[in-house]
């Protein structure tokens, strides 16, 4: 009971810590849904991912297109800011974020971005519940990873933070996924 106040306390610390660092935090502290601690996305400085980790590139990628085409059969599309897979529509219903939180135990979060807007999250904030879509920043690289289509990811904080890019039928990107994977 005692270890369980202590790791509490830490991890608000933590929190507390990283947001004062951050010209942008929001008013209000944001954890995943599982209740893990998370951080705002864009917030810490990354660098290239280097190998060596628990987990690589390769494997987060491999796990979530497994998921998905095993879960939601059909095409990728966008309607405006509206994403589909098949006949399942993510916007307002987080089943795929939540979905490849579970995957990754300890994720920081996972978002969905189509083009510059946070469609998906499973991360949510404390004092409303409400689900963090608007008011923070989309990470640079959501961008380039929508124009390249290439997956990439970096290392930040003992976070391997991925974007999986989602591509259409006709083999262009039409959403990318971030998901944040603990290394140590």
């Amino acid at each position: 009971m005692f270890k369980k106040k202590v790791f509490v306390v830490l991890a608000i610390m933590a929190m507390m810590v990283s947001f004062a660092g951050c010209a942008k935090n929001p008013a209000t502290p944001v954890v995943p849904q599982a209740g893990t601690p998370a951080a705002v996305e864009g917030h810490s400085p990354e660098t290239p991912a280097q190998p060596g980790g628990k987990v690589s590139q390769a494997d987060v990628e491999t796990k979530i297109n497994d998921l998905f085409k095993k879960n939601y059969p059909g095409d990728w599309k966008v309607s405006g800011s509206t994403l589909s897979k098949g006949s399942y529509t993510e916007n307002g219903k987080y089943k795929m974020a939540d979905e490849v939180a579970a995957l990754f135990p300890g994720t920081m979060g996972v978002s969905v971005f189509v083009g510059e807007e946070r469609i998906s999250s499973n991360i949510t904030r404390q004092d409303t519940g409400e689900r963090v879509l608007k008011d923070y920043p989309t990470p640079v690289t959501v961008g380039e990873v929508m124009k390249s289509g290439t997956t990439t990811s970096t290392l930040s904080s003992g976070y391997l933070k991925v974007y999986v890019p989602f591509k259409d039928s006709s083999a262009k990107t039409v959403a990318v996924m971030t998901v944040s994977v603990p290394q140590t």
